[in-house]
This record gives C-alpha cells, structure tokens and sequence, in this order.
C-alpha cells in the first residue's frame, strides 16, 4: 500500500482506507454502518501500547478490532485467519515464520508493517485491564505501508550536513524499518550501524541511572554518534533534545532544531530552540511554554 494521502488525515489511515477502497469496498458505507456513537469502549493509540483497539457491541456480546506495529499485535495472537478463510491456531513455529518472511522483509523495503486483528467474546470484560483484553486474538492481515521519501528530501539532507548541520531521525517505526528510510534519505550510511541507530527502550537505559534518572554524563557517551532513535516515546524526543541543549561537549552550545506532526511532539517541539510544527499540530500548542514537563 502507497501512502498518497490524497484526503486530509493520518498518512497510515489514509492508506489503509486506500487499500479498502482498492479492494472494493466502499469504506465510508461501513463507517455509516458503525458510527463513532455505536462504539462501546476505545483504546486509541499510545507510544506505550503501539497499538489501538475499538470495541462495537454485537447480539452476542462484543467485537473488539485491533490495529498497530505488526510484531506487537501479532504477539498478541493465537489464532490466524488461513488461505480459505478459516480460523487457525498461530504455532509459535508460525509466528516466527510470519516476522521473518514478512514484517522483516517488508520492513527492509522501508515499508511500516501494521497488523490488523480481531476479538469476539461474549461477556463483558474489565476494560481496565488491557494487557488481558487485548490478547487471544484472531490476526486478520499484515500490511506493509510505503511512505515514499520525497525527490529532494536526500539533497536537502545533503545541503544541511554540508553546512554543519547533523540530522536525527526520531520516529515510531520499527527499527529495521527506520534504518532503511534513514538510508534512502542519507541521514545513515551503509557503513553506519551499532550506536548509530538505537530503540527507544535501549536509549533510554543508556541515558539512565539504576535509579531511573537522567544522568548528562552518560547521554553525552551516547548522543554524539547516534543518527536514529527507533521505536522512541515522546520522552525520548524530548530527553534527546534536551540532553544535546545543555550537554557541555561542544565548544558552544548546541542548537536545536526539531520538527513534529502530532500531539506527542509537543513536549520535544517547545524545549527546542526552533520548533517546525505541522499545520495539523499549530493549534494544539499552547502559546506560552508550560513550566515543567
């Protein structure tokens, strides 16, 4: 599936709305079906979950639909649709076979792999308790979505590191995925590896004492050579960020510049000395900075 994002929105729902279309199925007639009022509970999506689910009442009980980073979703799996429809038992030999051959290998293409799953169940469960609500569930499809990197995109990267400008990518993707963007855009050369590009979970133990506090020595070890941050929260943007600011390494203090298109870049957007905030965010930020974070 080709992100083009002819209609306004999320990029990854913009596509996966594209590929039903493609399908022949007419989405805005299923929506009118199962309106916003018909769902019954939402779990939308956080950097912590990587996935988000919504729940319709049915004459049996309830339908629980989940959508998200496709290792993630998967593992949460034990059934599987087959090639004839029918439901199947997910073999731990299966899931292995299915990160390998698929969300690896669509991964390496720099495509982002979404899973998408379902859930019937007939009496009501604690919602609180998500970890349990969200598991034992039927994976429908694996999708990889490609986000093509824009013609000048690689010489604007070019230009800004002649200049002296070293560029980072953050994002949510998975790891092997992020490094084959970072390659295409040339913010990560081939020879690049290893400290270059990091997730979140193992940036965030580096940059922490045992105690779970930031410590700036350690950041200071880590931030020079690193070029992605995979996987990463909104705290891991906005550690680095603020790590590299007051980071006494370099002669002169570095500045930050920092780019963003959702919500969960605000924090990161306003502690950097020049934040660059997508239309879609401009009215989420507040005008004057917040005191703390």
């Amino acid at each position: 599936v080709v992100s083009t994002q002819s209609t306004g929105g999320n990029k990854t729902e913009c596509a996966l709305l594209q590929f039903v279309g493609e399908l022949g199925e007419d989405y805005e007639a299923i929506r009118k079906q199962n309106t916003e009022e018909d769902f019954y509970k939402v779990y939308t999506f956080n950097s912590k979950r990587k996935c988000m689910a919504t729940v319709l009442k049915t004459e049996t009980g309830f339908r629980i639909f989940v959508k998200g980073a496709a290792e993630v979703v998967l593992g949460r799996c034990n059934h599987i649709i087959g090639e004839d429809g029918s439901d199947v038992g997910l073999t731990a030999k299966t899931y292995e076979r299915l990160v390998e051959e698929v969300i690896e290998s669509m991964a390496n293409d720099a495509l982002r792999t979404i899973c998408v799953a379902y859930k019937d169940i007939t009496e009501e469960p604690d919602w609180e308790d998500e970890d349990a609500t969200l598991r034992k569930l039927t994976c429908i499809s694996i999708v990889g979505i490609e986000d093509p990197v824009r013609p000048e995109v690689p010489e604007a990267i070019i230009s800004c590191q002649k200049a002296g400008v070293t560029i980072r990518m953050v994002t949510g993707d998975n790891l092997i995925t992020a490094r084959s963007i970072a390659r295409k855009c040339g913010i990560l050369t081939v020879e690049q590896d290893g400290g270059n590009i990091l997730e979140g979970k193992t940036f965030s133990k580096l940059v922490h004492d045992d105690n779970g506090a930031f410590n700036q020595d350690k950041f200071d070890l880590v931030w020079p050579s690193l070029r992605v941050l995979a996987r990463s929260s909104p705290s891991d943007k906005f550690v680095l960020v603020t790590g590299i600011i007051n980071s006494k390494l370099s002669k002169n203090r570095e500045v930050v510049a920092v780019t963003g298109d959702g919500t969960n870049d605000a924090p990161a957007l306003k502690a950097a000395d020049v934040g660059f905030a997508w239309e879609s965010l401009v009215q989420m930020l507040p005008r004057t900075p917040p005191t703390s974070y």
